[in-house]
């Protein structure tokens, strides 16, 4: 209907056709692993038949309705491309280890950005970051890449959680008692020392890794025979237990 048919510029349209081919190839790519393509693609054209508008500063156009006259007109023009060619220039999507961008809680206006550059994933963004680009500055400012790092870094996270298989009480060569606990991915970035809290009371940690953390034990926290202790490794996670000392 007339009524649907809203005004488009150019580089929205080439975009988004983009995406579409990028699509097309990459699932060519996964499927010429197991069937070798036996078919090409002719060269595609397509016509369209457009009024263009320009204000000064953007050009804009609306797709001609059946019956009017007077449409400027446009031909775009699409080559074939082999199998060789799909696999030379195409990255193969859906690796296990690659987070996709929708997977890390990126609003859709920054998703839809991010696509336009190609990046569709957290290793296609790390790719760019060592060509030193500047995404903030590339989206005309559109993408609060701090914000971008903290969702990827959070998803990471959420991926590797923090696990606590043991917690026991030892001694140090001193003779003072401190509590072992042992896991998995307890400290990923070194950024982030683990802070600790033994019954709402600040406790120093002696020591940790990725396995393990050694937290030194005071009188003010051996105040009950079950007492709560809180761990953070990071801006994204917090292990809360309750322990008997």
């Amino acid at each position: 209907m007339a009524n649907d048919n809203k005004y488009w510029n150019l580089e929205d349209f080439v975009d988004s056709l983009v995406v579409e081919l990028d699509k097309t190839r990459e699932t060519l790519a996964i499927k010429a692993i197991n069937k070798p393509l036996t078919y090409t693609v002719k060269d595609l054209a397509i016509d369209l038949n457009i009024f263009p508008t320009f204000d000064g500063d953007t050009i804009r156009f609306i797709t001609a309705q059946p019956g009017q006259q007077g449409a400027s007109k446009v031909n775009i023009q699409l080559g074939s491309i082999t199998d060789q060619q799909v696999r030379a220039t195409t990255k193969i999507s859906g690796l296990k280890n690659d987070t996709k961008i929708e997977d890390i809680g990126v609003d859709e206006k920054t998703r839809n950005k991010l696509r336009k550059m190609g990046v569709n994933s957290v290793d296609d963004l790390q790719q760019v970051e060592k060509r030193q680009v500047d995404i903030q500055r590339a989206s005309d400012n559109e993408i609060d890449y701090k914000t971008l790092a903290n969702q990827i870094q959070k998803s990471r996270r959420n991926m590797t959680p923090p696990k606590v298989n043991g917690v026991s009480l030892s001694l140090d060569d001193n003779k003072r008692p401190y509590l072992h606990v042992k896991g998995e991915n307890f400290t990923l970035d070194p950024r982030y020392p683990p802070v600790t809290v033994i019954n709402n009371q600040l406790a120093e940690v002696m020591e940790f890794n990725t396995h393990e953390v050694k937290i030194l034990l005071d009188k003010q926290h051996i105040t009950q025979h079950e007492s709560e202790l809180i761990m953070t490794f990071d801006p994204y996670t917090l292990v809360k237990m309750n322990i008997r000392i």
